[in-house]
């Protein structure tokens, strides 16, 4: 009959013990709710920097702003660019002007730059289909060939340029338009269309520039035709852009205005930067430990998005929180480093001349470390609290354990030493002084008296049957005597029945006889090297004789079984089974008796079918005068039977068990013995 698992002692106090990580819990969620409500105070303070940087404004900056409709971001170098075409010395190339439609060719991206007042272009043309211009020795020159468009316009007046070539490499270009100068510049093919980089002459001040591409190509009825993208309408400019450098003199103004902690920048309607302050000076202060790092990320990472490293110079701003301040609304964000713990708060503010959107101020700075820079003290209590806790989960589970294995030592030994009660082991734990050991004292205090009466009801069966012999002696000749003189029928009934009282008698007598004999007769068994396997099966073969009208199976190694046994002992044992097994079975039952070999064991079975035993006095069933037969059964069973077979299992230093077959078909007898 199943029940439910037991719950170790060691699990149920590993448990309790966990409960103590509720402190260090509470501790981490009054920490998370320390760093939300400090970075919401950063927060406001830095929303209210950004409102008054945005109404502090120098006087004609948001007339700028206003009219900054078309311009082209110029970037800055840090040395004079090398004319290759490529794209490596200009910053954040994909922060381009472009011109047509995604997925439509041709595409136009536009990059401006400025070395010491000298202006650069870089431009990027997507073209599939490129057709270059055609030498005159060729005989197709003249027809159509892809072109870039260049018009700069100043107080000089307009100037023309068409860049196209035969072939990649360095060009320099002249002016369509009389006294334009010439155009220094590189260009190369890519995969998916060509790449210039170009070297603008000084055309004096009011600079503003238009720029288009013509892609030639055939129709499908081999025509040849142009198609235009960029700045262009029928060759000629449909707009114009205003080369828009980084305002150095407001970015000044900035640094003194904005907070020392915070990087600042005024971006435009389109996300251009217009004023920056540069990045910021590094903290003096104490860089935090991997742990801090780690600890601090964990409580501060909730609601953060990943923090990606900003350039010293940055041309144009499109975050999320920007785009929402353009669109009028004051915006932030909260950006993380996981590697170095660094916390960054983003915030945008509108900037505006009624309800037109002018552009953003926005504001960047590092969090105060609220929790480990700031507040050390409460990090530390919080390290310190998680850290206390381990060490009482781990006591408690050393204690847990060392209590359990102290336990199931003593379980252990109480356990063999009710195998054999007579002559119980020493108990461990009984000298400590703890409680253990109180219960250990007492459970060798029950043992003793368990091993006192066990070896008394083992000599009881010899000391009856050598103080009932004479008195039923007596009693038998005095009965032979009686029965020879004149009775009548009804005396002589009842001296038979009489005679059957005494011969029952007799017959306990003689078997707690037997027990006797045979305990003394262990010791002095003789011992030889057998065929344990030949010996069983001549028992077999008696069994069968006996009980002819039984079917007795015999299942035996088909090879020698070397054992150094007491064969007699063990033939009676295995009669004492043998004969167990047929008083508890009927005619139709089977009975079987195995050997088998394993190793240096022998295992010797008699199984039996239609029985099973019961589950009272399981462990009691080897002990002398006990008998876990129903009440009223026939025969006489002292309980001595399969008292003899486990003497003679210990007298072989073996040991016997009895247990139902899996199936509950039957019951098993197995006496384990050593070979020798």
């Amino acid at each position: 009959m199943g029940g439910a698992q037991a719950v170790t002692l060691r699990t149920q106090m590993l448990t309790l013990s966990l409960a103590t990580l509720l402190v260090p819990w509470f501790g981490w969620m009054l920490v998370q709710e320390l760093e939300v409500f400090l970075r919401g105070n950063q927060e406001v303070a830095l929303q209210g920097a950004a409102r008054t940087v945005a109404g502090a404004l120098p006087g004609g900056v948001q007339a700028d702003l206003y009219g900054r409709e078309r311009v082209l971001p110029m970037r800055p170098f840090e040395a004079r660019p090398i004319l290759d075409g490529y794209a490596g010395e200009w910053l954040e190339p994909d922060s381009a002007l472009r011109f047509g439609d995604p997925g439509v060719e041709p595409r136009l991206d536009v990059l401006g730059g400025r070395w010491r007042g000298q202006d650069y272009l870089y431009l990027r043309v997507a073209d599939a289909t490129p057709r270059r211009e055609q030498a005159p020795a060729t005989g197709l020159a003249g027809e159509p060939a892809d072109a870039v468009l260049l018009f700069l316009r100043s107080e000089r007046g307009l100037t023309q340029y068409r860049i196209q070539t035969a072939a990649p490499g360095p060009l320099l270009v002249s002016s369509q338009t009389a006294g334009g100068g010439q155009i220094e510049g590189h260009w190369i093919d890519t995969g998916d269309g060509y790449q210039l980089e170009l070297a603008l002459p000084a055309v004096g001040r009011g600079l503003s520039l238009a720029m288009g591409v013509q892609d030639a190509f055939m129709d499908r009825a081999g025509v040849a035709r142009v198609r235009e993208t960029g700045m262009l309408r029928d060759t000629r400019p449909s707009s114009w852009f205003s080369p828009a450098p980084l305002d150095t003199s407001l970015g000044g103004w900035l640094r003194e205005v904005a907070p020392t902690n915070a990087r600042a920048w005024i971006v435009d309607r389109r996300g251009w930067v217009v004023a920056d302050t540069g990045p910021r000076s590094p903290s003096a202060g104490r860089d935090p430990s991997w742990v801090e790092r780690i600890i601090y990320w964990l409580v501060a990472a909730g609601d953060v998005e990943r923090l990606e490293p900003r350039p010293e110079v940055l041309v144009r701003l499109d975050d999320a929180e920007v785009d929402r301040a353009i669109a009028g609304e004051v915006s932030s964000a909260w950006r993380g480093d996981p590697d170095t713990a660094e916390i960054r708060n983003t915030v945008a503010h509108p900037l505006a001349a009624g309800d037109v959107a002018l552009g953003a101020v926005v504001l960047e700075a590092d969090t105060d470390g609220a929790l480990l820079f700031t507040n050390r003290t409460l990090g530390r209590l919080l390290l310190l609290s998680l850290a206390l806790t381990l060490v009482l989960v781990l006591g408690l589970w050393f204690l847990a354990t060392r209590l359990s294995r102290r336990v199931q030592s003593l379980s252990g030994a109480v356990s063999e030493a009710m195998h054999d009660a007579a002559h119980p082991r020493d108990l461990p734990m009984t000298h400590d002084r703890d409680e253990l050991g109180e219960l250990a004292r007492n459970n060798a205090r029950l043992l003793r008296a368990v091993s006192d009466y066990t070896r008394y009801l083992r000599t009881l069966a010899g000391r009856l049957s050598h103080e009932l012999k004479t008195p039923l002696a007596i009693t038998r000749t005095s009965m032979d005597n009686l029965a020879s003189g004149d009775l009548d029928e009804d005396a002589r009934r009842y001296l038979a029945r009489a005679r059957e009282g005494l011969d029952r008698q007799t017959a306990i007598v003689r078997a707690m006889s037997e027990a006797s004999r045979l305990e003394s007769a262990v010791a002095a068994a003789d011992w030889e090297q057998v065929d344990l396997a030949e010996v069983v099966g001549a028992c077999a073969e008696g069994y069968r004789a006996v009980h002819a009208e039984r079917t007795i199976d015999a299942e035996l190694p088909g090879e020698a079984v070397p054992t150094r046994c007491a064969p007699d002992l063990l033939a009676q044992a295995l009669d004492k089974l043998v004969d167990n097994a047929v008083s508890l079975t009927g005619p139709d039952d089977r009975i079987s008796v195995a050997l088998r070999a394993t190793g240096n064991w022998r295992h010797l079975s008699v199984r039996n079918s239609g029985t099973r035993l019961p589950e009272t006095l399981r462990d009691q069933l080897f002990d002398s005068l006990v008998s876990v037969r129903e009440p009223g059964a026939g025969g006489l069973h002292l309980g001595l039977g399969l008292h003899i077979v486990r003497l003679v299992a210990e007298a072989h230093e073996g040991n016997v068990d009895a247990d139902n077959l899996p199936d509950d078909s039957g019951v098993v007898f197995t006496l384990h013995l050593p070979a020798g």
